[in-house]
């Protein structure tokens, strides 16, 4: 066997053996998004995986990162409730999503989202209080919660865009931390008030 005919050997060999190297290694790309490090079913349903793939569009971490997702299922006629709780890196709260699955869509049925790192909370109240008719109407009421607003339900209120709610007892305030202002303001036994000029 001439020397051109071995190289040519040699060299249909090394590309078969990487070829085979670089097949035995690929791997299907996870699906799950780089903000979520684990994921924990109860009651996991045959479709699980398709449920995670929509649910990736239809929740998100405030400006942090979802250390864990707990997903619960629980069955209801010919729809799957699902309960899903996200533990956040840099927060002590939790967001809490419910969803029902059916014919292939998640539908969003409710949300409590206080997952919020606690630099992006600090500021939202700092915000509130900064508007003189929410200062004067909270003294002495202790600690507030600090909530996020999807845009979807934002729109109601002020625009679609995700807000920030400080609420205390019987006063609540919206906050765009886009704007860096209170965008409306709630109080009990009161009309709602516009506030869409920044803090007063």
């Amino acid at each position: 066997m001439n020397t051109p005919t071995k190289l040519a050997i040699g060299l249909i060999g090394i590309v078969l053996a990487l070829g085979i190297g670089l097949s035995l290694s690929y791997k299907q790309p996870d699906p799950m998004p780089q903000w979520v490090h684990k994921v924990d079913w109860q009651n996991k349903p045959g479709d699980a995986a398709r449920i995670e793939e929509l649910l990736w569009t239809g929740i998100s971490p405030y400006r942090t990162e979802y250390e864990t997702v707990n997903i619960s299922a629980g069955s209801g006629s010919s729809r799957l409730r699902l309960r899903v709780v996200a533990t956040a890196k840099d927060s002590e709260y939790h967001d809490i999503y419910d969803f029902v699955y059916e014919g292939d869509k998640l539908l969003l049925t409710g949300y409590l989202l206080e997952a919020i790192p606690q630099e992006y909370r600090n500021e939202a109240i700092s915000l509130a209080l900064g508007n003189q008719e929410i200062a004067s109407s909270v003294i002495g009421s202790g600690a507030p919660s600090v909530k996020r607003v999807l845009p979807a339900t934002a729109e109601k209120f002020y625009a679609p865009k995700t807000l920030l709610s400080v609420t205390w007892e019987g006063t609540s305030a919206l906050i765009d931390p886009d704007e860096r202002k209170v965008a409306n303001i709630w109080k009990a036994g009161a009309q709602d008030s516009q506030v869409r000029g920044g803090s007063k």
